[in-house]
């Protein structure tokens, strides 16, 4: 069988084997149809991103626009806000408000005597117990759990 010399086929059969006309057209259109609405889905969604896509722009232009009445609107307050403390508008306002300049016979001075400078108080309470006994804790408080119970169990002269 393999070394059989190959057989040529009739040419009635070959004819038994080829499909019919309308057969092969039929599959032509099917194949075109499919490769018409493949290219027809891949244009639709390039369409449908890009439509996605410009409406993101608009409203991105259009929180830009809205940033920028801001900045304008607070540079604006920034401004009034400025002029309105100079010295000239606030004396100007003053004199409308009825107020005049002081004299120095109308001043009245009271003499402070020199506040001492307070010393720091340590942030950790056993600083406060070992270093300033002035501000520190109650005798009770700094006493430690052995000197408590040799405190209970001897008597008052006995240590």
């Amino acid at each position: 069988m393999q070394n059989d010399p190959p057989r040529t086929v009739s040419p009635t059969k070959i004819r038994a084997y080829k499909q019919a006309p309308w057969r092969e057209q039929t599959r032509l259109l099917a194949i075109g149809l499919a490769s018409v609405f493949g290219l027809m889905a891949m244009l639709a969604l390039f369409v449908f991103t890009g439509a996605q896509a410009a409406e993101a722009g608009l409203r991105v232009q259009s929180l830009i626009r809205e940033r920028d009445w801001w900045l304008r609107r607070l540079e604006a307050q920034e401004s009034e806000l400025t002029r309105k403390q100079s010295e000239e508008w606030l004396r100007s306002r003053a004199a409308e408000l009825g107020f005049i300049p002081a004299q120095p016979g109308d001043l009245d001075y009271l003499v402070v005597a020199e506040v001492p400078v307070e010393e720091p108080i340590p942030p950790s309470p056993t600083s406060l117990l070992y270093t300033q006994q002035e501000v520190a804790l109650s005798p009770a408080y700094r006493e430690t759990l052995l000197e408590w119970i040799l405190r209970l169990i001897l008597p008052k002269g006995a240590s």
